[in-house]
C-alpha cells in the first residue's frame, strides 16, 4: 500500500510539473519527443561536378544567442576547378530557429590565396556581415587564418558517397 502511495505521488508530482510549467503538456511532451529538424538544404551540387562534395551548415543568432529568422544569407564560390559560375552562388533563409544549410564543392583557388566560400548577410536592423570560409584538409589551417574563417571539414559516407561536413554558424549585431 505504501508503495502503490509513492507511485500515485510521482505520477501526481509529474502532472503538476507539466501543469505549472509555462509550456502547455502537450508541447512539453511534443518538446521533448519531436527529432529536431533540418534546415532546408539547398545544394548547389549536380552529378558529375569535379571535386569534393561537402555541406555547410550553420545557425544565425544575434550577439545573446537567440536565433535570428527569414534571414537572407549569399552564398559565392568557386566550382571544383576554380572557376566562377552561376551555379555556384545562392541566396538561403535561415528558418525559424535561426538554421541554414547548403551543398556544395569544395572550391579550388585557380590563383594564389585560399580556395574561399564567400558568405554575406545584409539584413535591415543588423550590421553587415562578410566572411569567406575556407577549407584545407590537407594542410595546416592556421596558415590560411588571415585569408578568412577556417572551416573543418570532416568525411562521412551517406549512401554510399563520401561527404565532407562542416559548420559555420554566424553572429550577427544590432545595427
Amino acid at each position: 500500500m505504501i508503495d502503490k502511495g509513492f507511485k500515485i505521488s510521482l505520477a501526481a508530482a509529474t502532472a503538476a510539473l507539466f501543469l505549472h510549467s509555462p509550456l502547455q503538456a502537450s508541447e512539453q511532451l511534443a518538446a521533448t519527443t519531436a527529432p529536431a529538424q533540418k534546415a532546408r538544404l539547398v545544394d548547389l551540387w549536380r552529378p558529375g561536378d569535379n571535386g569534393k562534395r561537402m555541406n555547410i551548415r550553420g545557425r544565425v543568432t544575434s550577439v545573446d544567442g537567440s536565433p535570428v529568422a527569414n534571414v537572407a544569407i549569399e552564398i559565392r564560390q568557386p566550382d571544383g576547378d576554380g572557376d566562377w559560375t552561376e551555379q555556384y552562388r545562392t541566396t538561403l533563409t535561415t528558418d525559424a530557429q535561426g538554421r541554414y544549410q547548403f551543398g556544395s564543392v569544395v572550391p579550388v583557388a585557380r590563383y594564389c590565396g585560399a580556395p574561399a566560400v564567400n558568405v554575406t548577410v545584409y539584413q535591415d536592423g543588423w550590421e553587415y556581415y562578410d566572411a569567406n570560409l575556407v577549407f584545407d584538409a590537407e594542410h595546416d589551417m592556421s596558415s590560411y587564418e588571415d585569408e578568412g574563417t577556417p572551416v573543418f571539414l570532416e568525411e562521412s559516407t551517406v549512401k554510399g558517397e563520401t561527404i565532407l561536413f562542416g559548420r559555420h554558424d554566424i553572429v550577427l549585431s544590432p545595427e
